[in-house]
């Protein structure tokens, strides 16, 4: 196992699928409400990355079923085969994905749930501004984030070493904006709407999670909306 900061992440994952698999399955996430968000404010049958696609459900096979045409990605291969099970319509990509490369404009949206914060923040302005380029003009990108302002968090992950980093709240959606994304929701959620037990790897967590689009011309205005509890 490498001590990069991805070969931590990769090593993880591979050997918690079976695991992970029961967890997105049974776990409640406001993910599916956010999938749906996303292929709502796209034309059918839309071109859609997947970042972290983990096992394939149940994000990929929701796009699936809605007709779109998605590439997905995730760092472990593991979880790549395990996906390429479920979903072997989709075209699958093993690897870190920063270092994914795609022609420009090659998405009407992408997506990425539980992923970005296993990625260095230094790096994530330049991962972010990758995904934007991707993205066609007035393209949609749903995702969340963590909200803990730490450059490296190495911790324990159902007995496997992980690393997660972050910026805080106001620094995403400020890294955001910069970038030349048009923020049209932000929501902070905990994880479990707080009824997580203390067992569960999200336990006492919290993250951001974001609609944005793609600015049509550089002269459009950011207009977020900000949900507020019980919304």
């Amino acid at each position: 196992m490498s001590d990069a900061p991805e070969g931590i992440v990769e090593y993880a994952y591979d050997h918690i699928s079976e695991w992970y698999l029961q967890w997105v399955e049974s776990q409640k996430s406001p993910r599916e409400k956010y999938t749906k968000m996303l292929l709502e404010k796209l034309q059918p049958s839309p071109s859609i990355l997947e970042l972290g696609c983990g096992p394939g459900v149940p994000i990929l096979k929701l796009l699936l079923d809605q007709g779109a045409q998605v590439v997905a990605n995730d760092i472990s291969t593991k979880q790549i085969e395990m996906a390429k099970a479920r979903c072997p319509e989709a075209k699958l990509v093993a690897g870190d994905m920063t270092a994914l490369t795609f022609e420009p404009e090659s998405f009407d949206g992408a997506i990425s749930f539980y992923t970005l914060f296993h990625i260095l923040r230094s790096k994530l302005k330049a991962m972010l501004i990758k995904i934007h380029g991707w993205l066609k003009p007035g393209g949609v990108f749903v995702f969340n984030l963590a909200t803990i302002d730490e450059e490296e968090i190495h911790g324990e992950f159902l007995g496997y070493g992980m690393l997660w980093s972050s910026y805080g709240v106001g620094e995403n959606q400020a890294l955001l904006r910069e970038i030349g994304f048009d923020l049209l929701q932000v929501e902070v959620l905990q994880a479990g709407d707080g009824k997580l037990k203390d067992d569960d790897p999200d336990f006492d967590a919290e993250f951001m999670w974001v609609v944005a689009r793609k600015k049509d011309s550089p002269t459009e205005r950011n207009a977020v909306r900000i949900v507020k509890p019980g919304e």
